[in-house]
């Protein structure tokens, strides 16, 4: 069995990371990277499809939930090594289709669709995790398509579907995300993800950008239960602020758990809804800098401690130890290595 390298590895949280470091230094190579990480998701999904199929006459001997997730990983790996090893020429045409270098009668439109390929790579850096998987998804789903439907080779996809779906952080409609598809697989990756948000929340409204991630931890369960709408997308709601009469964008109807004079009750509560984890970073900074409630919290700056007291003070939620949770959140071993 050959060795997979780190770059082969479907586990791999920092290869985001480094893409969108080389996607300024070097975009050919970020180029062929990216076509690559398209070609592993739609051998994922097919590989996916397949044990779809064999569910139904499978032996209950080999369907349990712990053989499953292991099929799963072992999927992923394959997917990721055969992308890097050739695949099945996916990669290879969306190279050619994106960069548009072969052909002497190309040449006028050459410029242009290198300007485009150049515009769509540089937004790399300002797209979060969730947004790079959909915008996977969605050319794999189109590739499906047009194999099904027989009007285009396998393996081709339009450039404008792709400048569309990457043109504008905004433009991805909401509910194109399967909340199980931006659920954080550890507090690791969650940090790590989510950081880069959190410091630009910090800077904008004068906070601690380390209280602001732990408030989002603590409100998503370190994004492992995402808020979800009724037909199980996502919404991207980091903080669970709630849809009330300011709010007029798509909303997320939900169960969740409020303390009404000390005891805990469930109740059924409408949830803001976003794009993106971004829009989720942006909005929150919006409510609190335009919230008189919150006024103090604001003045806190750099005391993180200081700064969730005020928050529970200013009645941002019902749980009597809500400040307290923010404060463990950041003596948390995940923490003290920001």
């Amino acid at each position: 069995m050959s060795r997979i390298g780190a770059n082969e590895f479907f586990a791999d949280f920092s290869s985001l990371a480094r893409l969108k470091t080389q996607s300024q230094k070097d975009p050919d190579a970020a180029l062929k990277q990216v076509a690559k990480e398209f070609e592993s998701i739609f051998i994922n999904m097919m590989f996916k499809n397949m044990r779809s199929a064999n569910e139904n006459i499978g032996s209950d001997l080999f369907s349990s939930s712990q053989m499953k997730h292991y099929q799963e990983m072992m999927d992923s790996q394959m997917s990721q090594s055969l992308a890097n090893n050739g695949g099945v020429g996916l990669a290879d045409a969306l190279i050619r289709q994106l960069s548009n270098r072969s052909g002497v009668e190309a040449t006028q439109a050459s410029s242009s669709m290198t300007r485009s390929d150049s515009d769509w790579l540089s937004q790399l850096n300002r797209i979060d995790s969730g947004q790079l998987n959909t915008m996977v998804k969605l050319a794999a789903d189109n590739a499906a398509k047009s194999d099904s439907e027989k009007t285009a080779p396998q393996s081709s996809i339009s450039q404008n579907s792709l400048s569309q779906s990457s043109s504008s952080q905004n433009s991805l409609p909401p509910n194109t995300v399967s909340a199980k598809e931006v659920i954080f697989d550890s507090p690791e990756a969650f940090v790590e993800a989510l950081w880069p948000l959190a410091k630009q929340a910090g800077e904008s409204i004068g906070v601690d950008p380390k209280a602001i991630l732990a408030q989002a931890a603590l409100e998503s369960g370190w994004g492992k239960y995402p808020i979800a709408k009724e037909d199980g997308n996502a919404s991207f709601n980091l903080f669970g602020i709630k849809a009330d009469s300011r709010w007029s964008g798509d909303k997320a109807v939900v169960n969740t758990l409020e303390y009404r004079d000390g005891i805990a009750k469930k109740e059924r509560a409408a949830f803001r809804a976003y794009s993106s984890f971004q829009d989720s970073f942006i909005d929150y900074a919006d409510f609190l800098d335009t919230s008189e409630r919150y006024k103090d919290a604001l003045q806190a700056g750099d005391d993180a401690a200081m700064f969730a007291a005020y928050l529970q003070k200013g009645g941002y939620a019902t749980d009597p130890d809500y400040a307290t949770k923010i404060q463990n959140i950041l003596s948390s071993k995940w923490f003290t290595r920001l």
